[in-house]
Formats: structure tokens, sequence, C-alpha cells
């Protein structure tokens, strides 16, 4: 089902950026409602990605107290996650930062997120790594591909 009314939630600077659209600001600390869905949210500002380029907001949304999302961030919830949308590929992370990032969130579920900048070979690496970080705070890693469903 479409929710073609929703508003777009996100902090100040994308705000900014997309006046165009029904824009609704979130800062870390802030839980919304939408129809079934509530909405929490963490973090504030982007990873960093270099000294030269400016750190602009962001913040990651836990939905239904279940589904984390971090964005584009290491940003990690004040909460029981079960399934983490984790980051495995962008230009401000490292797989390092990754792993720790799934031990600190310690989720039962993860699958990787910020995957089309990765390589066939990249990504599976990525998923390798990630599988093993949440393997040992005893979760599970899951393979998704376009149209994966993970059910509660």
């Amino acid at each position: 089902e479409r929710f073609p009314e929703a508003p777009i939630f996100g902090p100040p600077g994308v705000l900014e950026a997309a006046e165009e659209f029904e824009l609704v600001p979130v800062h870390a600390g802030e839980t919304h409602t939408v129809g079934p869905f509530e909405l929490q949210f963490f973090g504030g500002v982007h990873a960093v990605i270099h000294e030269s380029i400016p750190v602009v907001d962001n913040v990651g949304v836990l939905v239904n107290g279940m589904l984390y999302y971090p964005g584009d961030s290491f940003a990690v919830p004040d909460a029981t996650v079960d399934v983490l949308a984790t980051p495995a590929g962008a230009p401000w992370l490292k797989i390092s930062e990754v792993m720790d990032f799934v031990v600190a969130v310690a989720p039962k579920r993860t699958f990787a997120t910020h995957v089309m900048s990765l390589s066939e070979a990249g990504l599976a690496m990525s998923n390798a790594r990630i599988r093993g970080a949440v393997e040992h705070v005893g979760g599970t890693h899951i393979m998704a591909e376009p149209g994966t469903v993970i059910e509660a």
C-alpha cells in the first residue's frame, strides 16, 4: 500500500534543500506516528566523508521498534533493534566501522544497504564481514535482494 499523502521526515538541512515537498522537521530523540508506523529518530549528523566536505544533517529512524535504518551514519539507537539495515558501501565508511556498528547495535538480523557502489565481489566481502559481526552478537545476516521480504 502506498501513502501518497505521507510527509517526508528529515533533519533541518533536508528541509532547506527540498522546499517543494511537504516536509516535517525531525531531530534525534523525537517520535512521530504516521498511519500504522511509529518513527523514532536518532543521530543528528551525517558521518564525516572528508575534512574538506561539510558535515550535513542526518537522522536514523527506528520503525515500529523493529527496523532501524541509520541513514548515512553509525548512530547507535538507545533501543533494542530486531532488524538493522546495515550500511555496506559508501564514501564515508570502512568495513571495520561497519562491523563495530553492528556489534554495538547487536540486532537479531541484518541486511546490507548502501550497496550500489559495490561490485559483486565487494558486496560479497561486505556481506561476509557483516554476517561475522552479527553472528558474534547472536544474530543472523540476510542476503537481501530486491523484493526480499523480512517477516517479523
